[in-house]
């Protein structure tokens, strides 16, 4: 029976590096559980695998999807990836590697979701009021039909204020409503690893990465983007942080280090979403093992 293999947590812990050796070892496809490396024209700020590495090993959900449509969701993911691992399994991959640091993402995939419809004409017209009057309307909206879901939603998230809409502008119900819908889980046995950096490494990782990624042409790549007109982009990290730089409010030096603020407080949320698996792996990443070897040891050691 196929199995899965799922690599997760903070950005810049070497999730990408660890899942590919490991899918070369095993002749194993991976899936990128990555909510923005979907996008065909997110590269050098998202960390997306090299030309290289992508060619080594077949993977999924990479440049599938473009800024310019609506935004891929955890609903969409959930039912298109567990399509893909069906049309895997029935090719005779008996293993198929989940990488990735979106949790909300592979939790979708591995235990379902509640019912969340879509339409793409009510979100299009949503993202229309947003681009248009701002993100105050739909607040006002939201608080006349779910006060419950607007009393705790987070109001600087403007991607969930819009989906929020969405789900309940489709299905005539509430988000509390919707959720008590059980979930369908994904009938196939997995092992879940993470790699256990101490805090103030990972930390030391991630500015060395923004560094990085700024040598590799991040601000070209950043220039060439619609960012104060693209949802999705004034949502995420590394892109953000350019608006008041474009517009003379923040200097250079302000701009990256408010980059690499936010991605070391990014990682910390992942951490926290960590805590939450009871089944989590934790890898050594100071043992004298490699971590790939730590993964195929627990393998070898649990199939006994």
């Amino acid at each position: 029976m196929s199995s899965l293999i799922i690599i997760q947590g903070p950005t810049a812990s070497g999730k990408s590096s660890l899942a590919l050796s490991i899918a070369q070892e095993l002749n194993a496809p991976i899936i990128s559980a990555d909510s923005r490396q979907f996008y065909k024209e997110l590269n050098i700020g998202t960390a997306k695998p090299s030309n290289e590495e992508l060619h080594a090993v077949k993977h999924y959900f990479i440049n599938t999807h473009s800024i310019h449509e609506l935004s891929f969701t955890s609903a969409g993911f959930m039912k298109a990836a567990r399509k893909e691992i069906k049309s895997l399994m029935s090719q005779g991959n008996e293993q198929i590697i989940i990488s990735g640091g979106s949790g909300m993402f592979i939790d979708a995939l591995i235990d379902g979701l509640h019912p969340s419809p879509s339409d793409p004409k009510i979100r299009e017209e949503l993202l229309n009021t947003w681009r248009e009057h701002g993100i105050h309307p739909l607040l006002k909206e939201l608080k006349s039909t779910d006060i419950e879901t607007y009393e705790r939603i987070d109001i600087n998230n403007p991607m969930r204020i819009l989906r929020s809409l969405e789900i309940i502008k489709v299905s005539g119900k509430t988000i509390k409503e919707n959720r008590e819908v059980p979930k369908k889980a994904l009938d196939l046995p997995y092992k879940r690893y993470s790699i256990a950096w101490n805090r103030e490494d990972l930390y030391t990782r991630i500015n060395l990465r923004v560094e990085a990624m700024l040598e590799f042409g991040l601000f070209e790549e950043v220039s060439q983007l619609p960012i104060k007109n693209n949802l999705l982009l004034q949502n995420t990290v590394g892109y953000k942080e350019w608006i008041p730089y474009f517009e003379n409010n923040a200097s250079y030096e302000d701009t990256i280090a408010l980059i690499q603020k936010n991605s070391r407080n990014y990682a910390k949320r992942q951490e926290t979403w960590l805590r939450r698996y009871k089944d989590l792996i934790c890898l050594n990443p100071y043992d004298r093992l490699s971590l790939k070897d730590q993964v195929f040891t627990h393998l070898e050691a649990s199939a006994e």
